[in-house]
């Protein structure tokens, strides 16, 4: 039997390629054949570093994904689309029992209804030749209709019930929660333990401005006020689209005078990324309704206290009393992460266990056995793959 794991890319190595690559290998642990349908070559060394483990063996066969293909005919197997949230796409033959569409979140029908340039511009990697107003209207055209019957005619999986609702509203169709995997195993062994803790804040995120960093710079400025907290160190990797939004930060930072309270960590390493875990108290994410929020789950793992927003996925799992609606419950909340003891620390890195690499392809395989007759082995007799990750996933995310 041969499984279609549809995904744009594999090469930027984030939170949504970890979850295609563990679920080629959760496939693979099951004897399936796995034929990669994407938009360019994985560059496999970069893949194996990202996350320790090659996807070569496990691959049968790569297969480049063009604008006429989104909306094609037939399958044969199974598909599962790893980037339902971005990318439609729809075989006539789709149904609940042969194809599955992972949507980390309905952003796709929005993007291609407002008509969004930068999205077009993705799209546009799909061999789209001309960019004539006319067929720029008939492309996202044809991608609304495959996003539509894409979610209709498959078994939807998602990443938190935050998003499983907002795809129910969107397109009135009820998804399963599988959450994603994150090496939580990595992040603990490496920093819960850490003795050289002080009062310096966390903040994990791509330099774009979807990800409304500057949230945490008005915020910063608020905690210098307050004369909480050491540093606030700012982690991420920036796109080639970030460049600017980049310039406009560290503007910010010296309009406020926060030069010497502000760093930010450019491509960090993850062994860098590491090393500012163990020093850390607090984590602040300074986006509002993020769909599930790997890097918060990465810092609980390495016993950093989670300060997020009052909406989003990551209010499933962050204490109550560590979720702000306004800036001045958020620096209260800072004020008690600085004074956690390490039992609390301790108690919030393990319960993110649920939410580990094993666990997410022991579910997948699960949901896989249930809604169709693909699986060839027992579940019961399927290794479960353990990935340890060496790039820090929620910088590219």
């Amino acid at each position: 039997m041969i499984a279609n794991v549809v995904h744009i890319s594999l090469n930027a190595r984030g939170g949504g390629e970890r979850l295609a690559v563990a679920t080629i290998r959760a496939l693979a642990a099951m004897g399936i054949d796995v034929e990669l349908v994407t938009l360019e070559k994985p560059e496999a060394v970069s893949i194996r570093d990202a996350y320790g483990t090659s996807i070569d063996r496990d691959v049968k066969r790569i297969r480049t994904l063009s604008l006429s293909q989104i909306a094609g005919t037939k399958s044969h197997g199974v598909t599962i689309n790893t980037h339902g949230d971005m990318l439609p796409f729809f075989r006539h033959n789709f149904a609940k029992n042969n194809a599955i569409t992972y949507c980390h979140y309905p952003i796709a029908g929005q993007l291609i209804d407002s008509g969004d340039s930068s999205y077009y511009n993705i799209l546009q990697n799909m061999n789209l030749s001309t960019t004539t107003p006319k067929c720029r209207s008939m492309y996202f055209e044809i991608a609304r209709d495959a996003c539509n019957k894409m979610m209709t005619n498959s078994t939807v999986l998602t990443n938190s019930e935050f998003s499983r609702k907002a795809i129910f509203k969107t397109h009135g169709v009820d998804s399963t929660v599988l959450h994603p995997p994150v090496d939580v195993d990595t992040f603990r062994n490496a920093a819960l333990s850490s003795d050289a803790r002080d009062d310096s804040i966390l903040v994990i995120s791509r330099f774009h401005p979807s990800k409304k960093i500057e949230n945490a710079i008005h915020f910063a400025k608020l905690l210098r006020q307050n004369e909480l907290g050491s540093r606030m160190n700012i982690v991420g990797n920036i796109s080639p689209d970030g460049a600017s939004y980049f310039n406009y930060l560290r503007h910010l930072v010296r309009c406020y005078g926060l030069e010497d309270f502000i760093r930010f960590e450019v491509n960090a390493s993850f062994d860098r990324l590491l090393g500012l875990m163990r020093i850390s108290k607090a984590y602040f994410h300074p986006l509002p309704g993020e769909p599930f929020g790997i890097s918060t789950v990465e810092a609980m793992s390495a016993g950093v206290i989670p300060i997020v927003p009052d909406t989003g996925g990551h209010t499933e799992f962050v204490p109550a009393k560590y979720q702000f609606h306004t800036f001045d419950q958020a620096v209260e909340a800072v004020a008690a992460a600085l004074d956690a003891p390490a039992s609390e620390r301790i108690q919030i890195s393990y319960f993110t266990q649920k939410y580990s690499t094993a666990n997410y392809i022991r579910g997948f395989q699960k949901i896989v056995a249930e809604v169709s007759d693909i699986g060839k082995k027992p579940l019961e007799q399927t290794p479960v793959i353990s990935m340890p990750k060496r790039f820090p996933e929620s910088m590219a995310s």
